[in-house]
């Protein structure tokens, strides 16, 4: 069962990795926004795209699945999961000031479901072949370590967290 404490430090730790992703992007040159850092890369606006949809897959496919279900199969691309250009590349068209409300609206989501979830559900698990068992708590956790990661990824650095799949393999 997840603490008082534990229940407020993911909440707290939602917050500051969302703002630390805004901050980000509000910092970079129009230009950049657009420009994936090198090859191979998403852009920018195409990060945010993505990290707008795999919370809302976390949250409604994984986490609530998790919760709501007995043991789940959340495996990846099964077929509760969305199939998605991995590029995004569709986000350089869209408008700045959009993406970022979609991405404050997708984490306040994410906040409500934590409001209405009891301690005593942060604990339940679903099966995922990629990641292995997850608690809902950990499937939340991973949320602000993802928008860190991309924050990372845009400032050009050494990523804080790395994604590591259950058999070893970096993401």
């Amino acid at each position: 069962m997840v603490t008082i404490k534990e229940r407020r430090d993911l909440v707290e730790k939602l917050a500051e990795a969302r703002r630390a992703l805004i901050a980000e992007v509000d910092n970079l040159p129009a230009p950049r926004l657009i420009s994936p850092a090198k090859a191979g890369d998403r852009s920018p606006l195409a990060m945010l795209l993505h990290v707008i949809t795999t919370e809302r897959m976390y949250r409604d496919q994984w986490a609530k699945r998790a919760r709501d279900e007995e043991y789940p199969d959340l495996t990846p691309n099964s077929a509760v999961s969305q199939v998605i250009d991995p590029s995004f590349s569709e986000a350089n068209t869209m408008d700045v000031p959009a993406l970022l409300r979609s991405l404050e609206e997708e984490r306040a989501q994410t906040l409500v479901f934590i409001a209405e979830t009891a301690d005593s559900e942060f604990d339940r698990v679903g099966k995922n072949s990629l990641f292995g068992d997850l608690t809902l708590h950990q499937y939340l956790k991973s949320l602000y370590r993802h928008d860190l990661m991309h924050v990372d990824e845009m400032a050009g650095r050494e990523g804080r967290y790395q994604i590591t799949t259950k058999d070893g393999r970096k993401l």
